[in-house]
Parts: structure tokens; sequence; C-alpha cells
């Protein structure tokens, strides 16, 4: 076999090890935004939902003023937006809403949040193809909390987009009352160059002939 045969093999075998491989890494950490470098924020603050890049769902409700109601929708501790996100089936609130990545979807995608309960659910889709689930317990636990409801907690959930996936859309649910967040970031995934493309599709014609050669 040639060089050029055996780089275009290898390259194939690289891209479905990579695709094999991917998914998303949740964490958690302190403060009201993103730690992420070159993530741009969303706060909400003019009251109306996101359009362009990142289109936000026209869901009538989900946009709750400050300081919100302690009684089913608390603003984040320590948050002082004028305006935050806020998804669940009591009080008008709609039980779920979410926002749709442009072009390449993104990297990573992350947001604030407060009062963790179990019943909070975050979904990441690329295309149609859920990534991952997460719910309260989940972001909780990786903030090092209890998913208790308690209006006093709050942290910044990461998730990161590993083997090269990408989200192109995020959904927030909740069954029961509110599930609160602020400050949603996001990284735009980068275009894959057209070179990329030419070696798998060399790799994939390649892995073709060989299994013509050998049957």
């Amino acid at each position: 076999m040639s060089i050029s045969k055996k780089l275009a093999l290898a390259a194939a075998f690289a891209a479905i090890s990579a695709s094999a491989s991917a998914g998303v890494i949740i964490s958690a950490s302190t403060g009201l935004t993103s730690t992420e470098a070159g993530a741009v924020t969303l706060d909400f603050d003019n009251g109306l939902l996101p359009t362009g890049f990142a289109t936000y769902d026209n869901t009538p409700g989900a946009l709750i003023a400050y300081p919100g109601n302690s009684g089913y929708a608390a603003l984040p501790p320590a948050d002082s937006s004028a305006f935050f996100f806020s998804v669940g089936a009591t009080h008008g609130q709609p039980s779920t809403s979410g926002v749709t990545f442009g072009g390449n979807g993104v990297s990573y995608f992350g947001y604030y949040m407060g009062s963790p309960d179990s019943y909070n659910i975050v979904t990441l889709y690329h295309g149609n193809t859920v990534l991952g689930t997460y719910n309260g317990g989940d972001m909780a636990t990786a903030a090092s909390h209890m998913a208790n409801g308690d209006q006093g907690v709050g942290f910044f959930v990461n998730y990161n987009t590993t083997g090269g996936d990408t989200i192109t859309r995020v959904t927030f649910s909740s069954n029961t009352d509110a599930f609160e967040t602020d400050n949603h970031a996001y990284v735009m995934a980068p275009v894959p160059e057209p070179e990329t493309y030419a070696m798998l599709l060399a790799g994939l014609g390649m892995i073709g002939l060989l299994r013509r050669r050998k049957a």
C-alpha cells in the first residue's frame, strides 16, 4: 500500500475513533458568569429572548423580571439582572424552552443557576441526536451541592464537548416549579477546513476499496 493510501486510511480511522469518543463533559464553577475563554454571554437584561446565531424559542413567560418570586421562581442568588430565564409547569411559565444555534453549533455552553432541584432538566442535542440529558442532581453534584431547592445556592454549570462533536440545540425543562438560570454563555464551534472533509472522504473511500478487495 502506498504512503498516500496509508495516510488516507489513517485519517479515516482517526475520524471514526474521534466520533466514537464524542460526548459532553459537565462541570461547575463559582461566579455569576462563564470563565470559558472566548465565551459570549447572554444576560436577557433587555427583556427580550435573543435571536440570531443563538435563537431562543419564542416562549411567553420564559423571562421573569427582577427580583422574581421566592414562592416559585426565585432570582438566582447574588444575581441582580433585570430579567432571568425560567421554565416550570406552574404559575404560567412554560414547562420547556430552549435555544438553537446556527452555523456549526457550539463547542461549549453554560449558565448560572440557582436553587437546584432534581426535576430541573437540561438536554443537549446535535441535530436530532441527544448528546446528553442532565437533571438537577447531576448539576448540583458537579458543584458539590445537594439538589434540594435551596434558594441560597447558586453556581455556574459548564458543558464542554469532546471528540469533535458540537451542540446545536439546548432545552431547559421542569415538570413542577421553576428552573431558574441566567447569563447563558456559549463558544462557537470552529468550521472544519475543506481539507478535513477531503481527507475523511478519501479515507472512507479507501476503507470501501479494501473491503471490496477482501470480498
